[in-house]
Order: C-alpha cells, then sequence, then structure tokens
C-alpha cells in the first residue's frame, strides 16, 4: 500500500470515529447511560425526573438568549435545536440529528424530559413567568417541543 493511500485510509478512520462522538463521549456511553440504564433505574417516573433534572441543568447553565439554547444542545450533543415558531404565549422547537433517528430504531418508547425541562426553565429565565414545555415526536426523527407561557403566572424565582 502506497503512503498516500495509507494517509487517506487513517483520515476516512479518523472521520467515522469522530462521527461517534459527541462533545467528546462517545456516542454509544452517552446511549447506554440516557436510553438503557436510566430508563431502568427511574421506572415509569423517568420523563418527570428527566423534565425536573433538565430544569435544574438549566439553573446551573444560565444562557442570554434562545440563540444560546440552540448553542448549549449542540454542545451538549443533544443535536440540532431550530425555533419552528413564536408568537406571544407560545413558541415551537424542532431538535433533530442522526443520533435521534438512531435511538428510536434501537428503542420505541423514547424520551426528551431532559431536553423539554432545560428549556423550559431557559423561556421561563428570560420571560419571567411560568413556563411548560411538551414535547411531540415528528416522524419518528423530529421531536417539537412546545413551550407555552401565561404572562399572569409571573415569577420572581427565574434562574
Amino acid at each position: 500500500m502506497e503512503q498516500h493511500e495509507e494517509i487517506e485510509l487513517q483520515e476516512e478512520q479518523t472521520d467515522a470515529k469522530a462521527e461517534q462522538t459527541a462533545s467528546g463521549v462517545p456516542v454509544f456511553a452517552y446511549e447506554v447511560l440516557k436510553h438503557i440504564l436510566l430508563p431502568e433505574l427511574l421506572g415509569k417516573e423517568e420523563r418527570n425526573i428527566l423534565y425536573w433534572a433538565g430544569r435544574s441543568l438549566a439553573r446551573k447553565f444560565p444562557v442570554d438568549s434562545a440563540e444560546e439554547i440552540i448553542h448549549f444542545f449542540a454542545e451538549a450533543g443533544w443535536g440540532t435545536l431550530t425555533i419552528l415558531e413564536m408568537n406571544k404565549h407560545e413558541m415551537t422547537f424542532e431538535l433533530s440529528s442522526p443520533i435521534i433517528t438512531k435511538r428510536f430504531q434501537m428503542k420505541e418508547d423514547v424520551t426528551f424530559g431532559l431536553e423539554a425541562g432545560f428549556i423550559a426553565e431557559q423561556i421561563q429565565y428570560h420571560r419571567k413567568c411560568i413556563t411548560e414545555t411538551y414535547e411531540t415526536v415528528k416522524r419518528k426523527h423530529k421531536v417539537h417541543f412546545t413551550v407555552k407561557w401565561d404572562r399572569k403566572d409571573d415569577t420572581e424565582d427565574s434562574i
């Protein structure tokens, strides 16, 4: 094998290995912990516990804008978050990634409570009113997060 062919092969292997990591953590390790071990430990309360864990995580990593929430998702390896729509009482985000697609292939009942809780707490901090986020699976490879708030339910207890 010639030297340039060896270099190309090494580059291909490096690229393949990079695709298998999210923020320096092997994707397989993250998926095993979040989608196999945690559901077993948390049981039927998994979604609720992860939702409140996501809210707690948001208080530890406050951000200043929706754009920074999007950036946090990318840095955390959670996927690509985009804003689909926004009005005076709610906003909708979409989360997608090859990892999410694969997750649905591996497991039928997938929850995104951690991510939903994180979004809820960040938006609550910015809007200064009680906020909840609801997740909806779309076409088995994307998740929509609908964030709702009511200006009458203001809070001084933000992040």
